[in-house]
């Protein structure tokens, strides 16, 4: 999910000026047919918002006026899982945290229950787990509250689409850690 510079300074209230200056350092994207306009990801964009502004309702705001470039697509990039990590602990209230950890309980449950688990998705189940954070219809939720996503549905497909080599790179940081 993305948002535009404009969708920011109608959430909080500051100028385009210092909405550049906040989003400068937020990977972005220009869709085709874009003219050119950059769409951040909405966990990077929420992770800029100060204090006051998440407490006068930014973030809910954000994920309100956000936008799925590609439709309805279940696939997560694994370059995303550094700002679904950051995004997990930046989350600045109990009950945002609390529908993320049961987002992702829910998602290895899902999976395990899937007829779709296999041993490379089982593999990958942690940083997959970890992904599903950023997982449209989980990041809205996490953010706005309201109706849960029907995860018993999303996640095996999400777990399919967004399983692939690029995720061995979890694997090899771990490994490098040990």
């Amino acid at each position: 999910m993305y948002i535009k510079i404009e969708d920011y300074c109608a959430a909080t209230g500051v100028s385009t000026a210092t909405a550049g200056r906040r989003l400068a350092d937020v990977p972005f994207r220009i869709p085709t047919r874009g003219r050119g306009r950059k769409h951040f990801p909405l966990a990077g964009a929420v992770m800029t918002l100060k204090g006051k502004e998440v407490d006068a309702g930014a973030a809910e705001a954000l994920a309100q006026a956000a936008k799925d470039l590609h439709g309805r697509d279940l696939y997560v990039e694994a370059e995303a899982l550094p700002m679904a990590l950051e995004f997990a602990e930046w989350l600045p209230t109990e009950a945002m945290r609390n529908r993320l950890r049961t987002a992702q309980n829910s998602f290895v449950v899902a999976v395990a229950n899937s007829r779709l688990c296999s041993p490379t998705i089982v593999r990958n189940l942690t940083p997959l787990r970890q992904l599903f954070a950023l997982c449209p219809p989980v990041l809205a939720w996490v953010l706005r509250g309201g109706e849960a996503p029907d995860v018993d549905g999303i996640a095996p497909a999400f777990a399919v689409a967004s399983n692939e080599g690029t995720l061995d790179q979890y694997h090899t940081t771990m490994k490098e850690a040990a």
